[in-house]
């Protein structure tokens, strides 16, 4: 049981890192000059609160989150929602 925990944490930590490579590195028309989107504007855009933006990205916390939240966060940032899963 604890190794699928584990596992189970692991696709959360590259989804979560992948969210804010996007965020980050982003072409979409809500990107400012520098091709970046603020935690507060991605949340404002995808209805949820900048706390759990932020608890998604962050390293410290393990926050879980549904489909529907990663299709919403896929679709501002512009991109193919398996893109989220690829190991970088």
């Amino acid at each position: 049981m604890e190794e699928n925990i584990d596992y189970d944490r692991h696709i959360y930590e590259i989804v979560s890192k992948n969210i804010k490579y996007y965020r980050l590195n982003n072409n979409s028309k809500y990107a400012d000059e520098y091709g970046k989107i603020t935690q507060a504007r991605l949340a404002e855009l995808c209805d949820v609160s900048l706390g759990l933006i932020s608890s998604i990205e962050s390293k410290k916390v393990y926050q879980t989150f549904s489909l529907a939240i990663l299709y919403r966060i896929a679709r501002v940032l512009n991109i193919d929602i398996s893109e989220f899963f690829k190991e970088r």
